[in-house]
């Protein structure tokens, strides 16, 4: 965990940015350049935490591990989850540090991508939280 930079990062404001999605039930469509903008908060956040778990709420299986597999491969490493085939909504969550996953089924009405950023160190407190839901596809555009 190292951030490194001749300019401080103002986590404050990158938090601010992220909480605008905080109480919501689904993401809102964004524009390229909000997104971009969302992105370069979530690596940042990612450079200064010790690892991030990720769940996703979807309608299908196939949404929530693409949508997954993209947001991991981001943030951390490139993975490819093997799960068993289910159909219906699906809560999919991930833990970066082990590399463990969960999957079950969701009645829930929220839908998006949910990550929490866990870093130890005090100088980055402010990193430390859940943000989201994101757009499953925030990682899939071009970037």
């Amino acid at each position: 965990m190292t951030v490194t930079d001749s300019n401080p990062v103002d986590y404050k404001a990158l938090r601010q940015r992220l909480a605008q999605f905080s109480c919501l039930e689904t993401p809102p469509v964004l524009a390229e350049t909000d997104k971009v903008a969302i992105r370069e908060a979530l690596r940042t956040f990612n450079e200064a935490a010790d690892y991030e778990t990720l769940g996703v709420c979807a309608d299908t299986l196939a949404i929530a591990q693409t949508a997954l597999e993209s947001f991991v491969a981001a943030l951390s490493r490139p993975v490819q989850l093997s799960l068993d085939a289910r159909s219906g909504p699906v809560f999919l969550k991930f833990n970066t540090l082990k590399g463990a996953w969960y999957l079950d089924g969701y009645t829930g009405t929220s839908r998006g991508v949910l990550v929490s950023f866990h870093a130890s160190e005090p100088e980055f407190d402010l990193v430390n939280g859940t943000y989201g839901p994101l757009p499953f596809d925030l990682f899939e555009s071009p970037q």
